[in-house]
Parts: structure tokens; C-alpha cells; sequence
């Protein structure tokens, strides 16, 4: 059975922790419950649990007492923790750190669909990570410019007045710029990346359940897919809840803001969904930057040897598939190593940093080009041939050899003249099927012919005859 979850529920009366240990584990959750807050933080340091679920009449501590000791003991600052409460402790529960709120346990729908929004919210830094964009989802979005640093929310309601007022509520609460849109500004601005931090949505805008819609469209698009969402529901479409949740908003409030004490309970839930939105982009930009550190040389910031292989896989698999030719470079500097034995590795590390620099200039967007190790090349070249592949290689000779690479002062030298010399195999698919071949029989006549260009003088490029032997 595939565990959707590890939750943890504390509730201070047996019968209600053993029915909510039932319903959730026929949902799939691996779920442990505890009799009181100390037991609770005692299981919690043993199982780790994704989502703390604290229920009522725990007898050592009120739920926002033990919502208090998750926050501040055993690394519990970022797990999701709903309380069940009602009344004036809402705030209270809230203000020691509460995830959600939610009022009884017995409607499931609601109670899941609120565990499936945090659950989901925990684990938000994956999606739409590797596969969405060339350079596997790295690039953000353009930002606009402003120059209120605050985080921007934007209020959509069906009346002006109705949003006008949750602003005139929270403005002194919320220590945001605000402003008031209509559902086709929003979109059209989202679509230009104008995207604010937080939405607050109306549940019903111009037709019932509109609100939903326009929630959905927005998570839907990749500029706006991140952001904060709350929507606001009257009391009458309570029933609504669920759904909201689980397209996508973050946390569902009453649509009556006007009350001071449920401005209050507004304003601290709004933080917190601005706080949760925070953490999530800096999860994905953790991700993204333990992948490029996984994908990129260092020194060079070109591909690494473990991209560039299975990239070149796939860039022969798809020649295979669409025709078009593939061509292979593999480039060498010449006597390196009396760079770094005469000048210094600082001297050398500045060589490969120029040779980078300018092969990338020299060759076109979309080539592959990787680092290998040491002073060793590759570039890969789609829809290339063999001929085109050698006037390229002599554009790569020509912009690494002259001018010469300045050094830095340590070295001792202004300025090193470097040349390279380079193999290059190419692949067109043709009447002359290469069922035989592969991108590493490819490689490895690249590699030949480099070898054959270093014996016989260096400084020059050597093309592999369509027929040789790998």
C-alpha cells in the first residue's frame, strides 16, 4: 500500500483519537496518535510526521500551547499543524503558529481536503521543476518593477465595495501593498508576469462559484502558479470549502471582514499563507541551485561530463527519430600543463575560463557545450554536418588562439597565446543507415580523430572519415 503521509494526531479523548486514526488510515495516511501534548512531542521526535493534527480536551496543554512547543522544539518549524478550536482561541492558536484551523473533525470532506492542501504545500518546491523549460525550469520570470518593497496582495471581489472594505479592514494589519483588480486584470496581468505574492479571491465574483474558476485559471499558468491563494467565502457557501482547498488555495476565510476580531484572525492567517508562499520559493530555488551545481562546472560554468553524456544520448536518439545530422567535437588545449607548471593554476584556471568564454561566442545557441575534465572539450551539434561541423571547429581555433589570454598578475606573464586542437564524428542519417552506431561510437570517433590531430602537429582540426572504425 502507497503511504500518502505521516500524520500525528493528539487528542485528548480515546474514542475520538481511535476514530481518526480509522478514517485517515483507510486514506492511505500512516497515522500515530497521542493522548496528551508531552506524548505528542515525544512520538513526534520518533516518527517525524509530515502533519500534525491537534484535536481537543489534551490534559496538560491547550492546542495552541502544543502548536507553541512544534514551533520552537524538535525541528518543527515548517510542519503543517491543524488545530481543531473554536471561539476567542482561534487567535490564540493562530498566533503560536497554526498551519490551519479548522472547527470539528466530523465533516471529512473539509478535514481531507485541508490535510491534502497542507500535504500539498509541504512538498510544492518539485512541481514544475525539470522538463518545463530548456534549461530545466532555472529561468524565473521577469520581475516588474516597484519600488513599495512590501509583498503585494491582490483583492478580487464582485463589487469594488466589497474588496474596498476587506482593504480598508486589513490594511493596518497587513503590512502589504494592496490593490483591487477584477478577474480579467488579473489574468492579463499574470500573463505579463505581473504577479503578486498573495490572491484574495472571492468565492462567488459575478456568477456562483466564478471565484473557483478564476483560482484554478491562475494556478494553471506558470507565472502566477506560485503564488499565495485565499479565498473568501460567505457563510452560506461554507460548502464550498473543500473544493477551494483543493484547487489550490492555501486557506479558505469568511467573506465578512468587517468585524475587528475577524480582521484580526484574517490578518494573521493571510501572514501565514505569505509566510508558507516564502518558504516554498526558497525551497524551489534550493532545488534549482543544487541543480545547476549538479549539471555545471564549476570554474567554467559550462556542462559538466555528467550532463553532457546522457544529453548527448538523447540529441542522437533524436536525430535517429527526425533525420537531420548530429556532429560531435571533442577539443583539447595544446600543452596545457606547462601552463600550470610555468604560470600557477590561478594562470590556468583564468586559461579555461577565456577558452569557455569564447567558445561559447564562437558556436551557436544550440549547441551543447561540457566541460569533460581537465583542459578536455565537448560540443555537440544538432541538424549539423561533418563540413559545416569543421568550419565551426576553425571558428573555435581561431577566436581561442588570438588575441591572447590575459593572466592574472600573481602569474608573472601579462598575457598567453593558446591553441587547441579538436576531433570532430558527425552522423547523417542517410541511405547509409548507422543502425550500428551510437552516441558513444559517435564520442569515441570524435576522440580519435582528436588523438590524430595531436600526432600530427596539434593546433589544428581533424574530421573522422564517415567509414572508421570506433
Amino acid at each position: 500500500m502507497n503511504v500518502a503521509g505521516r500524520i500525528l494526531v493528539a487528542d485528548g479523548a480515546p474514542k475520538t483519537r481511535i476514530k481518526m486514526k480509522a478514517r485517515l488510515s483507510s486514506a492511505c495516511y500512516d497515522v500515530t496518535a497521542a493522548g496528551s501534548g508531552a506524548e505528542a512531542l515525544r512520538m513526534a521526535a520518533l516518527v517525524r510526521p509530515q502533519l500534525v493534527l491537534i484535536g481537543t480536551s489534551l490534559p496538560d496543554m491547550t492546542g495552541a500551547q502544543l502548536c507553541a512547543q512544534f514551533r520552537t522544539q524538535l525541528d518543527g518549524a515548517e510542519i503543517p499543524v491543524l488545530v481543531q478550536v473554536q471561539g476567542p482561541q482561534r487567535i490564540a492558536a493562530l498566533q503560536a503558529g497554526a498551519s490551519a484551523l479548522i472547527d470539528g473533525m466530523d465533516d471529512d470532506l473539509t478535514l481531507f481536503a485541508r490535510i491534502r492542501g497542507l500535504m500539498r504545500g509541504d512538498g510544492q518546491s518539485d512541481r514544475g521543476g525539470i522538463g518545463t523549460h530548456p534549461d530545466f525550469g532555472m529561468a524565473e520570470p521577469v520581475a516588474e518593477f516597484r519600488h513599495d518593497t512590501r509583498p503585494r496582495a491582490v483583492f478580487v471581489a464582485g463589487q469594488p465595495a466589497i474588496a474596498l472594505g476587506w482593504q480598508f479592514s486589513l490594511r493596518d494589519r497587513l503590512n502589504f501593498s494592496i490593490s483591487i483588480s477584477d478577474p480579467d486584470r488579473a489574468l492579463s496581468q499574470a500573463a505579463r508576469g505581473h504577479v503578486p505574492d498573495l490572491y484574495l479571491i472571492a468565492g462567488d465574483i459575478q456568477q456562483p462559484g466564478d471565484g473557483l474558476r478564476l483560482l484554478s485559471e491562475l494556478r494553471s499558468r506558470p507565472m502566477s502558479r506560485d503564488a499565495g491563494f485565499v479565498v473568501a467565502l460567505r457563510p452560506d457557501r461554507a460548502d464550498l470549502t473543500a473544493m477551494a482547498l483543493d484547487l489550490g488555495a492555501g486557506d479558505v476565510l469568511t467573506s465578512d471582514l468587517t468585524q475587528p476580531t475577524a480582521a484580526i484572525e484574517a490578518a494573521i492567517r493571510i501572514e501565514g499563507q505569505l509566510g508558507r508562499k516564502l518558504a516554498c520559493d526558497r525551497k524551489r530555488e534550493e532545488t534549482r541551485r543544487n541543480m545547476r551545481w549538479a549539471m555545471t562546472d564549476p570554474l567554467t560554468g559550462l556542462h559538466n561530463r555528467r550532463h553532457a553524456l546522457p544529453r548527448l544520448a538523447e540529441l542522437f536518439a533524436n536525430s535517429l527519430r527526425h533525420g537531420g545530422g548530429l556532429a560531435v567535437m571533442l577539443l583539447d588545449l595544446d600543452r596545457f600543463k606547462l601552463v600550470n607548471d610555468l604560470h600557477g593554476h590561478a594562470a590556468g584556471d583564468a586559461v579555461l575560463q577565456a577558452v569557455a568564454h569564447r567558445m561559447t561566442a564562437s558556436l551557436p545557441p544550440d549547441a551543447l557545450i561540457a566541460r569533460m575534465g581537465g583542459e578536455e572539450f565537448l560540443v555537440a551539434l544538432p541538424d549539423c554536418d561533418a563540413q559545416t561541423a569543421h568550419l565551426l571547429a576553425e571558428d573555435v581555433r581561431r577566436a581561442i588562439a588570438a588575441p591572447a589570454i590575459p593572466l592574472p598578475p600573481e602569474s608573472g606573464t601579462g598575457a598567453l597565446s593558446i591553441t587547441i586542437s579538436a576531433g570532430i564524428a558527425a552522423f547523417d542519417r542517410g541511405p547509409a543507415s548507422a543502425s550500428d552506431l551510437d552516441s558513444t561510437l559517435l564520442l569515441a570517433r570524435a576522440d580519435r580523430a582528436l588523438l590524430s590531430a595531436k600526432s600530427s602537429g596539434r593546433n589544428r582540426i581533424v574530421v573522422a572519415p564517415a567509414a572508421l572504425a570506433a
